[in-house]
């Protein structure tokens, strides 16, 4: 039985995510390796038009798997219908991205199919001969390198470590849709709520300031907006700590599970700089950071690091600030 590189595709209202291409950059990276054929899995309701197009714009085979209870995504129908299809498909590998969908996905799946399981993977590296994966450990102070012991293995990459590939590739692969029945399950997915949007858009920003925990208090997020009032088309951006404490909403969060930006000029006012946060900003043009801690981790990333309390720094800036307007 030959041996697959298998892709997790993500989609959402009959679109393919972009982070999907990115794990497909993986599976071709991990494919110089383990010299294995990469096949692309969809799961849905009703998926032949996104298979398709997967196989025309990638080259490669894809598999689609079919049912109406298929229609949301549900962690125990997926591991179901996964587990019963990869039969005769025999992957070393199976790769989906770090989001939402992928870090529900992937542990369970890993025991049930008796595969090592290596979430938020920033790299891979040969180490003694083996295939070895990297990933950030505590808060991105450090970074692991991780050698399965399995003959399988189940990876989430972090969004934004691989690059979408653009390929134009001679044929295209082929497409088998294939009719999944419904597991026992204890839950089901009725629906899928989005979050209302509101006029501010951060991927339109020139500038964004964003808080993190390090700036003490809910009150002195003042400082932030008055930071943000000096640069034309600007906005407040958080990291995942502050809106988890309720001073700023969800629709601010800047990292893995929140927004992707890359403006002109990013300032990260008391932000550590944990791999998530970072997997969201890495590809602004000018990072700077204030930060009391000189080992932080954001400063990994920073094109200028201030170390110094948010709060005595932002202040002093404005009266400069203010001090050179009004000379």
């Amino acid at each position: 039985m030959k041996e697959r590189i298998l892709v997790i595709a993500e989609h959402h209202k009959g679109h393919i995510v972009p982070t999907t291409y990115e794990a497909i950059t993986l599976a071709l990276e991990l494919k110089t390796f383990a010299r294995a054929k990469v096949l692309v899995m969809i799961l849905g309701k009703s998926v032949n038009d996104m298979a398709n197009m997967l196989a025309e714009t990638t080259g490669l085979d894809v598999l689609g798997l079919e049912g109406d209870h298929l229609e949301f995504y549900n962690a125990e129908q997926y591991k179901h219908a996964i587990e019963h299809a990869i039969g005769n498909i025999n992957p070393l590998y199976i790769c989906m991205t770090h989001t939402a969908m992928g870090l529900d996905l992937a542990p369970g799946l890993a025991v049930r199919l008796n595969a090592s399981c290596i979430t938020a993977v920033e790299g891979i590296k040969t180490n003694g001969g083996k295939l070895s994966f990297v990933r950030s450990m505590y808060g991105g102070k450090i970074q692991a390198e991780i050698i399965p012991e399995l003959k399988k293995s189940i990876i989430t990459l972090l969004p934004g470590a691989w690059k979408a590939r653009e390929r134009y590739p001679d044929k295209k692969g082929s497409v088998q849709i294939k009719d999944v029945h419904r597991g026992v399950s204890i839950s089901r997915t009725f629906s899928v709520k989005e979050s209302e949007e509101e006029s501010l858009n951060l991927d339109d920003a020139d500038v964004i300031v964003a808080a993190g925990r390090g700036i003490g208090t809910e009150e002195n997020l003042h400082l932030v907006k008055d930071l943000a009032k000096i640069f034309n088309k600007s906005a407040i951006g958080a990291s995942k700590a502050v809106c988890d404490l309720g001073w700023l909403g969800y629709k601010y969060q800047i990292g893995m599970t929140g927004r992707t930006v890359s403006p002109r000029l990013y300032i990260a006012c008391g932000i550590s700089g944990s791999s998530q946060h970072i997997s969201g900003m890495k590809d602004s043009q000018t990072v700077v950071s204030i930060n009391l801690d000189p080992n932080a981790a954001i400063f990994n990333v920073s094109n200028y690091c201030i170390v110094e309390d948010v709060t005595t720094f932002i202040p002093a800036l404005l009266e400069e600030y203010k001090n050179f307007v009004e000379a």
